[in-house]
């Protein structure tokens, strides 16, 4: 992603204009708590045994067999009355595949397990597994709690049980115990913190060339550029340290949002609104943004290289949008996603645009190319250099201006600036045909299906139910790939 930094009128040198939002913050909170469990389960009941078929091929299959099992375990959240739904395919050699849904009312069973009484909440699970000649079975589930103490939670199992006495007449033997295995996950983390509405005095470290200040509850920025600029440092002003210093956690993402209530709008300037997080001592992130263009940087303290990660020429209005930065930490990468939102309607994307930093050194682009972008030369636009991916961030919001030195000063104005935190959503496919993937406060995604991982990638519709998005894709076709957007 990138943005611009400064924009240029003509190819004499003209002014450009660069808000700044630059988040250089660790995280503090403590990752949610993991539970692995153990448990033991017996069929209970009489199990309604579905319909046999065979299909063209002789083949015999199971379909919708039903039967419950009694579950004991280590952790109350996962003991219950389970109510299974399932297929089966069996093969040549007795084997058979298996698939099916499971439903486990959480509640508790008397010493005889004859009388089960609900506590509340309901393991909603997707399995799949295979059964031995002999009776044994292996399968896996994952799933989603609904209710109770385990709203949104989610879960992953896998159960195991050993042969049984006379597998060919009675595979459902209900004195051969199901032995389980796993883990709980608490809800996926989706939070938004506002961290700054700039209603106090500003307090925080001035850098660069201008002053920063707070009034009427917005940041105000007003650069000043006497003389030619021709690098970043000399052409940027911003305020620092509105927040503590974080970190991306593995598996997460973060991402600032700040409000541009106005940019300077002046047809001898170029304006460009920028979003920045990074680590002062190391480096940073920026996405910058004028009227006619937007890209994304990155700046290496060493040896201090402005990387331009990418850019676009594109129109978007720069005044009453919301700049947004998103990181997302998938080690060894780091996922960089910058938005311009409409203010008034923030599910509404003026531009979007994401690239991947890695520890090799990822394109970027020339100094020509970037001139060519945007009408500026900055003497220290060059190629990235090899090194971990930034992860550790505090803010700072401001501007930047390419200019001959003869121009007036620039000013943008922000107000409210927050963070939102969520987790990397992991897709699901059942039987290759549904897909689900836990809901975020933090993006709104699309699904988008293709023939191959080239592409073409068109929508699909989706739909949600309580903390997953999940959704049944007609098969269309031998191979079908699948992505979040």
């Amino acid at each position: 992603m990138t943005t611009a930094l400064n924009r240029i009128a003509s190819r004499t040198c003209g002014v450009g204009y660069v808000a700044t939002l630059m988040a250089l913050l660790p995280f503090t909170g403590a990752r949610a708590q993991i539970t692995s469990f153990t448990g033991d389960g017996w069929i209970n009941g009489v199990p309604v045994m579905g319909v046999f078929t065979t299909d063209g091929l002789g083949q015999v299959q199971l379909r919708g067999n039903v039967h419950t099992l009694a579950f004991q375990g280590s952790d109350p959240r996962v003991a219950g009355l389970d109510l299974v739904i399932m297929d089966m395919t069996y093969n040549a050699d007795g084997t058979a595949n298996g698939q099916g849904s499971a439903y486990l009312e959480v509640g508790t069973w008397d010493a005889g397990m004859t009388k089960f009484t609900p506590s509340g909440g309901v393991w909603v699970m997707n399995f799949s597994g295979r059964m031995q000649a002999n009776g044994s079975v292996e399968l896996h589930a994952a799933g989603y709690g609904v209710g109770g103490t385990i709203e949104g939670y989610r879960i992953a199992v896998t159960v195991s049980r050993g042969p049984v006495p006379d597998p060919s007449t009675n595979p459902f033997d209900p004195t051969v115990p199901f032995h389980r295995t796993g883990t709980i996950r608490p809800p996926p983390v989706n939070t938004t913190e506002v961290v700054e509405t700039f209603d106090t005095p500003f307090t925080g470290i001035r850098t660069g060339r201008g002053q920063v200040s707070t009034g009427g509850g917005r940041l105000n920025v007003v650069g000043s550029f006497p003389n030619r600029t021709t690098t970043l440092f000399e052409s940027y002003c911003w305020g620092l340290d509105f927040t503590p210093i974080w970190t991306v956690p593995k598996g997460m993402t973060r991402e600032w949002r700040v409000n541009v209530v106005s940019l300077d709008e002046n047809a001898t300037h170029l304006i460009v609104a920028n979003l920045a997080v990074g680590d002062p001592s190391a480096g940073a992130y920026a996405f910058q943004q004028s009227r006619n263009f937007a890209y994304l940087w990155k700046w290496v303290q060493g040896p201090n290289v402005l990387a331009v990660l990418a850019g676009d020429r594109t129109p978007v209005q720069n005044t009453d949008v919301v700049l947004a930065l998103a990181l997302t930490r998938v080690d060894p990468n780091v996922v960089i996603t910058a938005r311009v939102l409409d203010k008034a309607d923030p599910n509404t994307v003026l531009y979007q645009r994401t690239v991947v930093d890695t520890p090799n050194v990822d394109p970027t682009l020339t100094a020509d190319q970037f001139q060519a972008l945007t009408g500026w030369r900055l003497e220290n636009v060059a190629p990235e250099t090899a090194g971990p991916p930034l992860t550790q961030f505090e803010v700072a919001l401001g501007l930047a201006q390419y200019t001959d030195g003869a121009q007036p000063p620039p000013k943008a104005v922000f107000d409210n600036l927050e963070m939102r935190t969520s987790e990397i959503p992991p897709v699901g496919i059942e039987r290759a045909v549904r897909l689900s993937w836990p809901a975020s406060a933090t993006i709104n995604y699309s699904v988008e299906a293709a023939p191959t991982v080239q592409g073409p990638w068109l929508p699909v519709q989706d739909l949600a139910i309580p903390a997953i998005q999940q959704m049944t894709v007609p098969v269309t076709g031998p191979a079908q790939f699948f992505r979040l957007r």
